[in-house]
């Protein structure tokens, strides 16, 4: 991808314009005091890129613009976008844009943002009418993919040089940048293409839906058992009143008052089952409690026998010390008496009987017909009840209609409905085949590994006590970690002059990776806000000037930037870098891809005092 900023443009209210000219392939730098303008160069650019809220400054700035704009190149073609000033510190909806990269003497409103972001958004190949097919459906990127997501991989502000938080990419106090960040990083440094990120976002939306429809089923098997108490007391309510047999099971008991009261004439023989029904309980639990009784005797039984068991094996040592015993006329009967007892024990213990798990089966199978019996129970009638007069029992029939209505039909409507839906989310899940990257995560996450640490022996000694120790991207938190060597913990390196570097180390790294691995997703720009200002402090402990340790890290850190252009340069590719820093430009004029834009100072400034 070709991409590099030609000039920012500013139309004032008085009619005025204001160019500041930068070049392709080099360290722009744009140096001077506190409070001109230069930071406000990278706000301009990103409200003029679409940016739904803005920090640019109301005073001096905004109040004396009436136009913002961006001449830029992308792919061969020469692109102009302006932004009309801010309205009371909202943003503008009222765009000129230029194919040609023409910048008029007046601007006026001639485009929307949806066509001009579109129009860019291809250069970057993100088609947001682009549609995957999965199955018989259409995936579709919507607003999941945005060209300003990918804006992060292009800046760093003073902000988050100045963080110690671990944060690495702009805008992470913003929610929808925040959650962007895992879902666009894959695809900005070349890991993942759109349509798999797609596919797997799509797939994750499916499993969710389909977990949930899980769960509604789950609460639906929960009602019915709820439903099934409330089915027994219909049922029984109405054996007490004689309406049907009391010999019914549940689901004839709940047939026959469905035929009741749909108006079918019945006849019935009731009788009052209760007594068998609780004979039968009583005998069952009888049963199973005696045949307990028996397994905790026979345990007790087969325990004894090992206990005299134990108490005979002296026997078998004096069978082994025979010829060394006297012995008695009776020593030979008794002991042979006890071996024969002994064997026959010890036979008893080893013999393999089917009586323990012939009880348990029995015991099983007597609290099944137990449940059966309970059940039974359940249904029958505790009293024999009957109307007063037919309005009574019409009455009644009727509430016995409403509950049957939705203690069958409601829910298993629902089952079948649910179960409809779970069946039709399994296809779509299965019909989506993603490709599996982790492989290629993880190789990319070692490259990144390997060019920072490039960049940590190229800057010497400036990172001082961690000059030579080892960089560790955590891709969780897409942040730069660093470890001693052979230790497995990670370092807390302290100074914000170490994290300036670090930061400097990430947003290199993220940019090399993104062009070896050819992502068309990351423009290969980069700026900076100010990377001396760990150096400089701020406030009260302002400095003056710097000292000698502080100008060789500002040194090495330049050397850095300006050894990445040249090595870009080699391969002859594009890189441009917007630098904004304090420093004089004896610190950076000897290095030969370094361009000095402007210094504001002595009246000049992003808005010049001729200018107003």
């Amino acid at each position: 991808m070709k991409f590099h900023i030609n000039k920012i443009v500013l139309w004032l209210n008085n009619g005025k314009i204001r160019e500041v000219i930068f070049e392709k392939n080099k360290v722009n730098v744009i140096t001077g005091g506190s409070s001109t303008g230069k930071s406000e160069i990278l706000d301009i650019i990103d409200y003029c890129f679409f940016a739904s809220e803005s920090k640019i400054s109301e005073s001096i700035v905004n109040e004396n613009i009436a136009w913002y704009g961006v001449s830029f190149h992308i792919n061969g073609k020469d692109y102009t976008v302006a932004r009309k000033s801010l309205n009371e510190g909202k943003v503008t909806d009222e765009y000129y844009f230029s194919s040609e990269g023409e910048v008029p003497d007046k601007v006026i409103f001639n485009n929307t943002e949806e066509a001009i972001k579109s129009l860019i958004e291809t250069e970057f190949s993100i088609d947001s009418d682009v549609a995957i097919p999965y199955g018989s459906r259409l995936i579709k990127p919507g607003s999941k993919i945005s060209l300003r997501y990918f804006f992060m991989f292009n800046t760093i502000s003073v902000n988050i040089i100045e963080n110690d938080s671990g944060v690495f990419f702009d805008k992470q106090n913003i929610p929808r940048y925040r959650d962007a960040l895992p879902r666009i990083f894959d695809l900005a440094v070349g890991i993942e293409t759109i349509e798999n990120v797609l596919k797997k976002e799509k797939r994750v939306d499916l499993e969710s839906q389909l977990s949930k429809l899980n769960k509604k089923t789950r609460t639906i098997s929960n009602k019915s058992d709820s439903f099934k108490h409330e089915k027994e007391l219909v049922a029984r309510e109405a054996k007490e009143y004689s309406l049907i047999d009391s010999h019914l099971d549940l689901e004839e008991s709940l047939i026959a008052l469905n035929d009741i009261v749909s108006g079918v004439d019945l006849d019935l023989q009731n009788k009052n089952k209760n007594e068998e029904v609780e004979r039968d309980i009583y005998l069952k639990e009888r049963k199973i409690n005696n045949l307990r009784k028996f397994t905790t005797e026979y345990n007790v039984y087969k325990k004894n026998l090992k206990t005299t068991s134990d108490s005979l094996k002296p026997i078998a040592f004096l069978r082994e010390k025979d010829a060394d015993i006297i012995k008695t006329s009776i020593f030979d009967d008794v002991i042979n008496s006890l071996s024969t007892e002994l064997k026959q024990i010890r036979d008893v213990s080893k013999a393999k009987t089917p009586i323990d798990k012939q009880v348990n089966d029995e015991i099983k199978s007597l609290e099944k017909d137990l449940v059966g019996l309970r059940g039974q129970k359940s249904i029958l009638p505790e009293v024999n009840r009957s109307f007063d007069n037919d309005k009574s029992k019409y009455f009644f029939l009727g509430e016995i209609k409403s509950k049957i209505d939705l203690y069958s039909s409601s829910n298993d409507s629902l089952k079948e409905v649910t179960k409809g839906e779970i069946e039709e989310l399994e296809a779509q899940i299965e019909s989506i085949k993603v490709e599996d990257t982790l492989q290629k995560r993880e190789i990319t996450i070692k490259v990144i590994e390997e060019i920072i640490s490039e960049y940590i022996q190229a800057s010497d000694k400036a990172l001082v006590n961690y000059a030579n120790y080892l960089p560790v991207f955590y891709y969780k938190d897409k942040a730069l970690l660093l470890r001693k060597p052979k230790a497995t913990y990670i370092e807390n390196v302290g100074s914000s002059s170490n994290h300036m570097f670090l930061h400097l180390f990430f947003s290199l790294a993220m940019q090399e990776i993104a062009y070896k691995n050819c992502s068309p997703f990351v423009a290969p720009y980069l700026i900076i806000d100010q990377p001396s200002r760990p150096y400089w402090g701020s406030g009260e402990k302002k400095k003056d000037k710097l000292n000698h340790d502080d100008l060789y890290k500002i040194t090495k850190a330049f050397e850095l930037l300006d050894t990445f252009i040249e090595t870009r340069n080699k391969n002859h590719d594009d890189f441009q870098m917007i630098v904004f820093e304090h420093v004089p430009k004896s610190m950076f004029q000897k290095l030969s891809n370094f361009h000095l834009v402007e210094e504001f100072v002595d009246g000049n400034a992003l808005i010049p005092e001729g200018m107003l």
